[in-house]
């Protein structure tokens, strides 16, 4: 792997692992290269762990076509040309509008998931909403306002299930207390692993569509 050292005006040492390639490591301005050698030496075994990670992740995200192929709850749904009309003849922009508004008419599967989830367990919003953010999946406001992200109806069934267990929790727990992960359990018992399975599809958030 590739560290790029940074110096700067300040007082501690900070890494960072970019991709499965690269690592970013900031350091004081006067510190030792000997130091600097050290410190890379004695994180070798975590770096190594996260490059592994990070490799697995990044073969993960390219098992998806997302250039002209559309998924549907984990799984290939259709090439874009035979559900977009005209789709082989628009701009790249346009080709972008259109994936996306296909994935938008699909949201009404959240809806129906977070109103089944709702009504079992007795968990109530006052209204849902898309969100195109690139950093979560879902948010639960004061206002009892819930987002989901829309993509969500790439991913898989379990995972949806998990999202909107996560969001609705926060309409008792607006935390991330032991009480509030003990309200997501008791709704979806095997939250953690999904928890681990859903930071593999991190790369759709940031995804162009």
């Amino acid at each position: 792997m590739k560290i790029k050292v940074v110096k700067q005006r300040r007082k501690t040492i900070s890494l960072k692992i970019v991709d499965s390639n690269n690592a970013e490591l900031k350091v004081p301005i006067s510190l030792p290269e000997k130091e600097i050698n050290n410190f890379v030496e004695s994180k070798r075994s975590w770096i190594e762990k996260q490059s592994k990670r990070f490799a697995e992740n990044e073969c993960f995200a390219n098992s998806f076509d997302l250039e002209g192929k559309l998924y549907i709850n984990g799984e290939f749904y259709a090439d874009a040309n035979s559900v977009i009309i005209g789709y082989d003849s628009l701009s790249e922009k346009a080709k972008k509008n259109a994936v996306q508004n296909f994935y938008k008419s699909q949201f009404w599967n959240l809806q129906q998931t977070t109103k089944d989830v709702s009504e079992k367990f007795g968990l109530s919003y006052d209204k849902l909403l898309p969100t195109t953010s690139v950093k979560v999946w879902g948010s639960y406001n004061s206002k009892r306002v819930m987002k989901l992200n829309w993509k969500l109806v790439i991913l898989p069934k379990e995972l949806v299930y998990y999202v909107v267990c996560h969001e609705l929790a926060h309409s008792v727990h607006f935390n991330h207390s032991t009480y509030f992960w003990n309200e997501v359990e008791r709704m979806c018992p095997n939250c953690k692993s999904l928890r681990k399975k859903l930071n593999e599809f991190g790369f759709l958030l940031t995804r162009d569509f």
